[in-house]
């Protein structure tokens, strides 16, 4: 049968047409699409790794530097050099072999991170990723590596930045520590590094203002997520796009004086206790310690199990912030709030009271450390010889709203808001909270325990030390800080003023000079020495500039557990005061005996001392006294 010229010419066509629609697709695949395809390829062959900026320092108010980075040698393997045929455990086993190989090579134990279920882990979610081997090696044995790194082909030495604290335990309660953690923005790239993240302290509450801002290193990846090995990905990299370089975070300038912060932990040593100094012009944190301290750089890289386990256990609780996060019977620190709430409920300045050693109130009976009592006793005497009767009588004589409404117009019971993590409110309890609490009601007895600082009454070292920057000021209470502000800045304004008669607050501040110039603190202007072997003489060290004070000692527990609590509140100097502080010692003997020498090193410290001589005399019963 004959073709058809038509059918031929109709098949031609349809040829030529499927072979116009075939090369007009392939133009499009080859040249007009290119780029696509080109990106996609490219999008599927890239794994972008965050990488962390570089932590910025913190220093103290003086420039010097109380924490920063230094390089921390590190190992690593690069898994794709070790791919094997068949299941992963083949790889596994290769990486278990090498690293086992060079650990005997350098001189170094098998990590003990280095786990097969780890190994197989990182194979699975992060095969683009070296896999870190050894962290902060020492010098000796990452020096053994680079000598024999061309027998390891496979692994790498990588210098990280690590947290460094050059003054040890310096300051640690206020610097706080780091650890490594999954960033926030982890999830905008495919891989990250650990951050450096604070994890308490300073450290933890300016975490965003330290930290630097992240940048991205991009790689190359073959089809099963390995990086191809370094002759293959140098030819690969050619057209990865431009790394993004991390940035470095800024510098924390803080109030801390580290000379002075030196000072207060020296007189802490040894003790289990706190101390704060203050600015009283505008609340700026001069020192803070709490003692038993610890050393930050023991939680560097990260904080080991048994170190935490070692920190936190009680009787020591070394990681605890005594000075901010406990709270205490402020004990006779507290009379001279007291006597304020009364002056304010008209008690006048020369109105005495009659102290027989005892204040008897129903089945109630308070001692005064005097036994024999002070006889009749006005409120700025009363101040200086700490009289518990007087201040009991007063309490009950002005009521319990008046005591505690002085608490809280000075602070306490609410946190002072101080830039750090983990403070705690104290207790200022009246009828309300103690049927919460306790489920009974409020009892005379329970105002006259208030109002010599003991009962229910818990504060803290900060908050005893605002309570003292406000009587050295006239009153103004601040927030302490610190975070230094530029020299330009405006000065920080009062969160209030207490609503006391300037007259009062004076009233109140002599009777605290009578405290430290012949009363319960004299210790806290003058320090004494043992005469020289012959002479009856011994050498005398006043500061060189007139304070005030207040010791107090309150005492806890019943029998076997019952045991003081030491403090001095001061502030110096007398006529235009720039240090308020506050220290307590637990299970001391008194305020005067225990804590008052320790306030005169750190008074002195500040302004100085000068040597008078004196006859010797045995310590006095005021100085063994609140």
């Amino acid at each position: 049968m004959k073709t058809s010229r038509w059918f031929v010419a109709a098949l031609g066509a349809v040829y030529l047409l499927g072979f116009l629609v075939l090369g007009s697709a392939l133009f499009r695949l080859q040249c007009v699409d290119t780029g696509e395809f080109r990106a996609g390829l490219k999008q599927q062959a890239t794994r972008r790794i965050r990488v962390p900026g570089l932590r910025g320092r913190i220093l103290d108010r003086n420039g010097e530097t109380l924490a920063t980075c230094r390089p921390s040698h590190c190992i690593q393997c690069n898994i794709e050099e070790f791919q094997k045929r068949g299941a992963a455990s083949n790889t596994v086993a290769a990486i278990e072999d090498a690293v086992d190989r060079l650990a005997a090579a350098i001189g170094l134990a098998r990590p003990a991170s280095l786990t097969r279920a780890r190994i197989e882990r990182h194979l699975e979610k992060r095969s683009a990723m070296p896999l870190t081997l050894w962290e902060d090696v020492d010098d000796a044995a990452f020096a053994r590596f680079a000598e024999n790194s061309c027998d390891f082909p496979g692994f790498e030495d990588v210098t990280i930045p690590e947290r460094v604290y050059p003054r040890g335990q310096l300051a640690a309660h206020v610097l706080g520590f780091t650890g490594r953690g999954r960033p926030d923005d982890a999830d905008s790239a495919h891989f990250f590094e650990p951050d450096m993240r604070g994890r308490s302290g300073v450290e933890s509450y300016y975490n965003r203002f330290l930290v630097g801002v992240a940048g991205e290193r991009k790689v190359r990846v073959d089809a099963r997520g390995f990086r191809p090995t370094r002759q293959r990905e140098a030819m690969m990299e050619a057209d990865l796009d431009a790394d993004v370089a991390p940035s470095t975070g800024l510098d924390l300038r803080l109030t801390i004086d580290a000379g002075l912060q030196a000072v207060l932990e020296e007189q802490l040593a040894g003790a289990t206790g706190a101390g704060v100094v203050l600015d009283p012009r505008d609340g700026a944190v001069l020192a803070l310690a709490s003692a038993p301290a610890f050393d930050p750089n023991d939680c560097v890289p990260r904080i080991a199990a048994e170190t935490y386990a070692a920190l936190t256990n009680a009787p020591a609780k070394r990681l605890q912030n005594r000075a901010i996060s406990e709270s205490y019977a402020p004990g006779s620190t507290f009379k001279p709030l007291t006597a304020l709430a009364a002056l304010a409920c008209g008690w006048l300045p020369d109105d005495e009271y009659d102290c027989k050693g005892v204040y008897v109130l129903g089945d109630l009976r308070l001692h005064c450390w005097d036994r024999w009592g002070h006889g009749p006793i006005n409120i700025r005497t009363a101040l200086q010889k700490s009289c518990n009767t007087f201040f009991c009588n007063l309490g009950t004589a002005v009521g319990t709203n008046a005591v505690i409404g002085a608490a809280r117009a000075f602070g306490l019971g609410s946190r002072t808001g101080i830039d750090l993590g983990g403070e705690t409110a104290g207790i200022v309890p009246d009828n309300e909270w103690k049927r919460s609490a306790y489920n009974e009601r409020w009892y005379p007895g329970d105002t006259c325990q208030m109002s010599i600082g003991q009962g229910m009454l818990l504060v803290t070292p900060l908050q005893m030390a605002v309570v003292a920057a406000a009587l050295a000021n006239g009153g103004r209470v601040f927030t302490p800080y610190l975070f230094a502000r530029q020299d330009d800045a405006p000065p920080p304004e009062p969160v209030r003023t207490v609503p006391y008669a300037a007259a009062d607050i004076e009233l109140v501040r002599e009777g605290m000079r009578d405290v430290v110039e012949r009363g319960t603190g004299r210790r806290i202007l003058t320090r004494w020495e043992d005469p020289a072997p012959g002479t009856s003489k011994r050498r005398r060290f006043n500061l060189k500039v007139s304070c005030a004070g207040k010791t107090g000692t309150a005492e806890i527990g019943t029998g076997a557990t019952r045991r003081k609590n030491t403090w001095v509140i001061a502030f110096a100097p007398y006529e235009s005061p720039t240090v308020a502080m506050a220290m307590l010692v637990e299970r001391g003997e008194s305020g005067g005996s225990t804590v008052a020498p320790r306030v005169h090193a750190v008074l002195a410290h500040v302004f100085g001392e000068e040597e008078t001589t004196a006859s010797a005399s045995s310590g006095s019963a005021l100085e063994r006294a609140d």
